[in-house]
């Protein structure tokens, strides 16, 4: 009697684990943040627990590097969050989603069949009031303001050549000025600056240690540290925000599979919202709404022209170095 309960049981462990093995697999590569990739791990597990759905986060260039070296063979079935210059540049690997349904996107906001916008994020400065206050300084209006010598060693830029944050003030600027003068400006910047940081959050950090008084960041990082508690205020330059996109898809060959194909529909209609309104709020769908409190509004688009080509940012890196040169 004793063995045959045991073997009942023997035989009940051996199907519980060959259930939990034979769940079909879905891997996602996500370059989102940590708090973001920790929300949408959360909220797969509950939609979808017949399935073994893999979040595997991963820097946006090892991603694409990654996708461009192995093609259609690599190990993702979803790519979200990708830089989208990136994606333009490696889009003959992913599927064209035209039986997708993304009419709930505003109008121009995806310019190609091979993967759609995932959110838009803009820059801006961030300035700590009670700083500006005590030293009666004037709030910058153009990056001309930005060379005044009493900002001397008060801001921070993250370096355009490790941060995409930094790269878009910079391209920003080559636009309005053209490359020549843009490089002229920058020297005369450095002068000005207290540190490049490595990161595009750096700036903002040096801002909460009390270290500068002017950061070119993120105005969502700005945000959250506003409602954190700090003093500080998102202003915007007469030309406008500057900013950048990132981008989703399917690795081509792997839109025939039916959970690949449901897991990707949720991710664009329901994840994807949330995440835009949440932690992204820069509006890209026609029902998005701003539940980030203190999030600007009515914010004007720079010129950004080149934004999405890697040629133009391999060029402009390059010419960079004349500016520490």
């Amino acid at each position: 009697m004793k063995k045959k309960i045991l073997l009942i049981a023997v035989l009940f462990m051996v199907t519980l684990l060959t259930g939990c093995g034979s769940k079909e697999k879905v891997v996602i590569y996500t370059s989102m943040e940590e708090e973001r990739n920790q929300k949408l791990t959360e909220m797969v597990k509950k939609e979808f627990p017949e399935l073994n759905v893999v979040i595997q986060h991963m820097a946006t260039g090892n991603s694409a590097a990654k996708i461009k070296n192995e093609g259609t063979n690599v190990e993702a079935d979803i790519v979200i969050d990708l830089e989208t210059a990136h994606m333009k540049d490696i889009q003959k690997n992913f599927a064209d989603l035209s039986k997708f349904d993304s009419s709930f996107y505003m109008d121009g906001v995806n310019t190609s069949s091979n993967y759609l916008t995932w959110v838009k994020y803009t820059m801006n400065l961030i300035i700590d009031n009670k700083y500006f206050k005590e030293h009666n300084l004037s709030v910058p209006k153009t990056y001309e303001d930005l060379l005044k010598p009493e900002y001397k060693d008060l801001i921070a830029m993250p370096d355009p050549k490790t941060s995409g944050t930094g790269y878009g003030f910079y391209l920003n600027v080559v636009n309005i000025m053209g490359e020549d003068k843009a490089i002229e400006y920058f020297k005369k910047l450095k002068g000005n600056l207290r540190e490049y940081t490595t990161s595009g959050s750096g700036p903002t950090n040096l801002l909460k240690q009390g270290e500068i008084a002017i950061a070119m960041g993120m105005t969502a990082q700005g945000v959250e540290a506003i409602n954190a508690g700090y003093d500080f205020s998102i202003v915007e330059l007469e030309t406008g925000s500057p900013y950048n996109t990132t981008s989703c898809g399917i690795i081509k060959g792997r839109e025939t599979n039916k959970n690949v194909e449901k897991v990707f529909n949720w991710l664009i209609k329901d994840f994807g919202k949330y995440d835009k309104e949440n932690y992204m709020p820069d509006k890209i769908l026609k029902e998005q709404e701003n539940k980030m409190k203190n999030y600007p509004e009515n914010l004007k688009d720079a010129n950004m022209t080149g934004i999405d080509s890697t040629e133009t940012k391999e060029k402009l890196i390059e010419k960079w170095g004349e500016v520490n040169g």
